[in-house]
Order: structure tokens, then sequence, then C-alpha cells
């Protein structure tokens, strides 16, 4: 009989330790993160935000597809990196299988660039580019293969767009990319790359994108999206709301991803300081959240951070 109660209470500690542990798991919420500056910034700011509502924080690091199939699987909460319309073809590989929130970033770009010494000498648009082969030793510098810039401009190369057929088509890692293109700046050599904004080479070089008369690219132009698994509205409805309203403009984020991508600033520590520089935007993003235990996560919020 003491054996048998002694077991029973054995399986009632490990169901209590069961469940103890499964609502730990359910007050952490996953971010989904891509390999580059600009969503280890973006997560940084808002895992200070849902860290101070009372909830635990984690991120996953992978791939574009893998995290967004960790979404279709709920081993991803959040994406707040889902750049458009570059990953078009992947967001309709997995359409409905999860939720889309809202554009937190709409003043992105995804084109040619070249250092502005280069514009100024009449490079302007990529039609512009057979005129100096020479100058640039006819290399493209495009960044990972499978990126939307290496499929853009082997095109060009393939059908001769802007007289660009003979011309190298480089590929690299994007540090290999970014190592050369500060080497060239340096050198003041002429060089022609794949940008974009948000990206800490805005802040850091003075670049010049370049026009695209024949529409090449389809648009510059790019935004990005925060996407949600399936579920989390009804699990975090206040946290949802807080994503709502959270939208960034590409100069702030410009900032974030040169201090975290660049100078190799701690995240959470750029975070911290530049919520406490702007807490007047931050009150929009907070407008009407709660807490986890019902306090208003705006003055929680700036309480945690010193203002008064």
């Amino acid at each position: 009989m003491k054996k048998t109660l002694l077991a029973l209470i054995a399986v009632f500690l490990m169901i209590g330790l069961l469940s103890g542990n499964t609502m730990a798991q359910d007050d952490t919420i996953t971010l989904g993160e891509g390999d580059w500056p600009g969503i280890r910034a973006k997560n940084s700011v808002v895992e200070v935000i849902i860290e101070s509502m009372g909830y635990e924080v984690e991120r996953m690091t992978a791939r574009d597809p893998l995290i967004h199939q960790g979404l279709t699987q709920g081993d991803v909460d959040i994406h707040l990196g889902s750049w458009m319309p570059q990953i078009l073809d992947m967001r309709e590989k997995y359409k409905g299988d999860y939720d889309y929130v809202t554009q937190n970033m709409t003043e992105g770009l995804y084109t040619l660039a070249v250092p502005q010494y280069v514009w100024e000498e009449g490079v302007k648009t990529q039609a512009d580019l057979q005129k100096y082969p020479e100058k640039f030793d006819k290399k493209i510098y495009v960044g990972p293969n499978g990126w939307a810039s290496s499929k853009k401009m082997n095109e060009a190369k393939e059908n001769n767009i802007y007289g660009l057929g003979d011309w190298s088509i480089i590929n690299s890692s994007q540090s290999a990319m970014m190592a050369q293109i500060e080497k060239s700046i340096d050198n003041k050599d002429w060089i022609v790359f794949a940008g974009w904004r948000p990206h800490w080479m805005n802040s850091a070089y003075n670049l010049k994108y370049l026009e695209d008369p024949k529409r090449l690219w389809e648009s510059p132009y790019s935004w990005v999206d925060t996407l949600v698994r399936k579920g989390f509205e009804d699990d975090y409805p206040q946290v949802y709301r807080f994503l709502q309203q959270f939208r960034v403009n590409v100069e702030d984020n410009d900032k974030w991803i040169y201090e975290i991508g660049y100078n190799e600033r701690d995240g959470e520590e750029v975070a911290r300081e530049w919520l406490s520089n702007n807490i007047i935007e931050v009150r929009r993003w907070l407008s009407m959240v709660e807490t986890k235990d019902g306090q208003d996560a705006y003055n929680v919020l700036k309480e945690e951070l010193g203002i008064e």
C-alpha cells in the first residue's frame, strides 16, 4: 500500500512538472531570424518590448525557407522579415498556412547600386554600365547564388540586356560582397553591386541606386511584412495588437542595422537606447496594449527603461 501511494505521488509530481513545463513553453514566443543584420536589429527591438509585457522570447535562426516552413509547423511564432516582393514565390508556396499581420516597413529598395563618386562620373542608370566596361572590369557583384539580384543579373547577361552579355556576374556570401564593396570604396575603385535598404551600407557609405529604364527588376521598391503562425492571435491577443501597430521607417531601421551589424554593438543595448530616445513613437506601437497581467504596456515599458 505504501509503495502504491509513493508511486501515485511520483506520478502526480511528474504530471505537475510536465504541466509547469508546458505553461513555461506557452509563455515563450519564438521569433524567426535570418542571418542578416536587418532582422536581428528589428528582433532586438521587438524582443525588449514583448519581454516587458511579461513573456519569454527566443529566436530561431535559419534561412528564409525554413523560417516560413517553421511558421506553418508552429515552430516559429513571429517573422518580422518577410521581404516582398522578392520572396513572393516562397510566400505563395505556404499561402494559407500562416497569418499576415501588417507591413512593418514600406520604404525598402533593392536594385543595383554604385558609390556616389561613380554616379557623379555619369553612371546613373543600369544602361550606363556598358559605357564604362573597363572601369568596372566587367563585373557585377550580386551576393549569394539564389538571391533575386543574382537571378535578375544572370537574366540580363543571358539576354544581353543593357549590353551586359559578356559581363561576369559574381556570386559570393553577403559578408564577402560587403568586404569587396568596402575595399573598392576605400581605394576609390569603380564597383557595381546589389544594394538594398534597409542595411548598414546606407549609413556607412555614400551610395546611389541606379535607375532601371527597361524594368529588368520590375520595381526597385520593396517592403517587409510581419507574419505569424496560425492561432497566434488567439493565444497572444495583446502581443498581436502590438504587432499590428509595429511599423518602422527605413531611416531608423538603417540606424539599428548600422549599430548592430556594422559597429557590432549588443542588440539589446541598441534597442533600449533607441526606445528610450523615441518613447513617443513607441506610444503608438503600444496604444491600447496590455501586459500579460493586464497592466498598460506602454507605462510598464517606460518604467523598465527608467523613464518617468
